[in-house]
């Protein structure tokens, strides 16, 4: 006679349905399996090419008059806007505390060209009362600093530039204002920097090409699947592992925030908040010809998302999805597996700098599960869907160079003892219907697990929320 057994766990909460099914049995003899090369799937799934690098150039700022002669006094504190060439709703905005008095000319709309060399920078006027306020206003025997946006020949393509000037010449005739000055940057120029940044929605995902730029700030909105009966694990002729269906789905938004004190040269404040919703499909079937145990890893893909803004900073998130199993049997078997998982609201605060103000909210799981199997065995097929999101950042031609994330592991586990009339030690397991032996039937025990750990560079790693709710723990006896 055969034993075959199948278990379907709909949980919303804790409710479950079991169903036995017609048995036979064949006696198996358990062989150890030899040292062998496994083969892991190294198959990407194919993804689209996309250009899909949000680049971020100079904008005005939001809201303000150019014609407001108040633009011409210089300031102490500045805020610099970028607006994306994706999308209009975008927003990266960096703030300096100056170390000097300081203009931002394209603030000015009076100013009508700037011309720049190693030594000068000249602005050049339409408006004869907004240039005599201007020599006013500015410190004609002081240092100062022009911030230019590409007006003339000021600056690369899509930056600005930084000129501190030592001394100031006006001519009425030509309505011009020069500045003996030469190109600075911000560390010399600026006492702090902030940068802010969110609201960046995105579209396509593509295969990452380079190792080093990733970011933040944005929403992603993906989603893959792998083709049908892909065989994710092999290890010939002793257990294939196939995926019957995979799917993944995500929506991930960032938003973030940094302070740099350029006095010290130290990072003050850097932390990300990240909302997630994360959803999964798996079904597994893992043939096994004799005793086995082991543990594989499979990553169909690495998606990422580019946001540059020249000169400034590199962002991107990369995300990872994984299948990890554990498969384990005493004897030639074949187990199967179908799992839906979703994660709903998840939001975690990533403090780089402070782990203590690191912490979660939400993560709202539901998750159907069904398990079989068929063959006499002691067996174990344990499967785990993830999700790595990992944030990297470069800042200042790589004066800060570093990355932080999460990893979000929703699985479950499946511990099957099938036997027929000999008894099995069943100690631990509950709900048995004949004290701690399963002399004639199937022993199974089922949980869900989640693991939510943040990491931040070299710096920690910490598990921010963890749960395991039993499924369902009982022995199921078959009549004879």
């Amino acid at each position: 006679m055969k034993y075959s057994f199948g278990l379907i766990a709909i949980v919303a909460a804790a409710c479950v349905l079991a169903d036995e099914e017609t048995c036979t049995f064949h006696p198996v003899e358990a062989v150890e399996a030899p040292v062998v090369a496994p083969v892991v799937n190294t198959t990407t799934v194919p993804l689209t090419p996309a250009n899909n690098t949000n680049l971020f150039a100079p904008v005005f700022a939001p809201g303000i008059n150019r014609h407001d002669i108040a633009y011409v006094v210089p300031q102490a504190n500045v805020s610099l806007y970028y607006g994306s060439n994706l999308t209009t709703s975008a927003s990266v905005n960096i703030s300096h505390t100056m170390k000097y008095p300081t203009v931002i000319l394209e603030q000015i709309a009076s100013i009508i060209s700037v011309d720049c060399s190693d030594t000068s920078v000249a602005m050049t006027f339409n408006n004869s009362v907004v240039f005599s306020t201007t020599q006013a206003a500015w410190i004609a025997d002081g240092i100062m600093v022009f911030i230019t946006n590409h007006l003339g020949d000021c600056d690369p393509v899509l930056e600005r530039s930084f000129f501190l000037s030592s001394s100031l010449s006006f001519d009425n005739t030509t309505l011009t204002a020069t500045a003996s000055s030469m190109k600075a940057n911000v560390s010399s120029t600026a006492a702090a920097t902030e940068i802010t940044f969110g609201n960046i929605p995105t579209a396509d995902l593509s295969k990452r090409a380079f190792t080093t730029t990733l970011d933040p700030t944005y929403s992603l909105n993906t989603a893959i699947a792998l083709p049908a009966d892909t065989t994710l694990y092999s290890n010939s002729p002793y257990l294939t592992v196939t995926a019957d269906t995979a799917s993944f789905a995500s929506n991930v938004t960032f938003s973030g925030y940094l302070k740099y004190n350029w006095l010290t040269f130290s990072l003050k404040d850097l932390y990300f908040d990240i909302d997630v919703g994360f959803s999964s499909t798996l079904e597994l079937t893992a043939d096994i010809a004799a005793s086995y145990n082991n543990t594989f890893s499979y990553s169909p893909t690495s998606l990422f998302y580019g946001l540059t803004v020249p000169g400034i900073l590199t962002l991107g998130p990369e995300l990872i999805f994984a299948v990890d199993t554990e498969v384990y049997a005493s004897a030639k078997t074949t187990l199967t597996t179908e799992v839906q998982v979703g994660l709903a609201d998840g939001n975690v605060h990533v403090d780089l700098l402070d782990k203590s103000n690191t912490a979660t909210s939400g993560w709202v799981p539901t998750y159907n599960a069904s398990a079989n199997i068929s063959g006499i065995a002691e067996a174990r097929l344990n499967p785990t869907a993830s999700l790595t999101v990992e944030i990297a950042i470069s800042i200042f031609g790589g004066l800060i160079d570093l990355s932080t994330g999460l990893t979000a592991s929703p699985g479950f586990t499946n511990d099957f003892i099938l036997t027929a009339a000999a008894g099995v030690d069943l100690t631990g397991y509950e709900a048995l219907t004949n004290g701690t032996t399963c002399e004639n039937g199937l022993a199974i025990d089922s949980e869900f697990v989640f693991d939510l750990v943040a990491f931040a560079t070299e710096w920690y790693s910490t598990k921010l929320y963890s749960v395991d709710l039993p499924i369902l723990k009982k022995c199921f006896e078959f009549t004879t």
